[in-house]
């Protein structure tokens, strides 16, 4: 029995509809309108971004993959948390293995972390490099983390300390003032390495912070230490 790909699309996009025909002899793909009521959403979502008319429907699949398809700049425009992308040009190939190897995959094992960031580069690589180990719910700003956080409750944050409007201190107060959330773990992120950023951070007393200048390889190996003390 092929493995089931609902496919969300408003309007025609020859790069998204050739891969589609392309995914067709591996699996089973189900076509549908981003207004569409779907009974039974499997287990994979692939999303054309290209004239989507509303993804408010789409950030209710919360029990599925969401993987985006289009431009990088419609990638990074896209409010839908929690998702992968794809961006053109498509490589069919390499779509195909990651879609298949998905079933064997149990995300339900995977710890989840909520990655709050405002520079879009900084959540993509991160999103990309931690996705292999994790599930990751990307926000860009500290007002959408706590959108997220309305529904769903990470097994870490990291949290930028630098931000507009609403910085990682004022996050972490937010945080630590609501029960709901006082308790979820918080790393912060920094670009600053100097003495004194950083001991105005631990004065805060996170579960710790990072250098982003860090290689990713670091930044994993500090995460799954401090998931490993648990």
């Amino acid at each position: 029995m092929k493995q089931k790909i609902l496919y969300v699309t408003d309007r025609p996009s020859m790069a998204a509809d050739m891969l589609m025909k392309n995914l067709d002899g591996t699996f089973e793909i189900m076509r549908v309108r981003s207004s569409d009521e779907v009974k039974h959403v499997p287990e994979i979502v692939l999303v054309n971004l290209a004239g989507l008319d509303s993804s408010e429907r789409i950030k209710s699949f919360t029990k599925s993959k969401v993987f985006l398809l289009g431009t990088q700049a419609e990638i990074d425009a896209c409010d839908i948390s929690d998702s992968e992308s794809f961006a053109k040009p498509f490589n069919v190939n390499e779509i195909r293995e990651k879609l298949s190897g998905l079933s064997s995959v149990k995300t339900e094992s995977q710890k989840t972390l909520l990655l709050v960031d405002d520079d879009a580069v900084m959540i993509r690589t991160l999103r990309e490099g931690l996705s292999t180990s994790y599930k990751v719910l990307p926000a860009n700003s500290g007002a959408n983390a706590l959108k997220i956080l309305e529904r769903a409750k990470p097994d870490l944050i990291l949290l930028d300390y630098e931000m507009p409007e609403m910085n990682g201190t004022q996050v972490f107060g937010v945080l630590r003032s609501n029960p709901e959330t006082a308790n979820i773990p918080v790393m912060f992120l920094t670009a600053k390495g100097d003495s004194g950023s950083i001991s105005q951070i631990e004065k805060l007393k996170p579960e710790g912070h990072m250098q982003k200048t860090l290689p990713l390889r670091e930044i994993k190996e500090v995460i799954q230490k401090f998931f490993d003390s648990k």
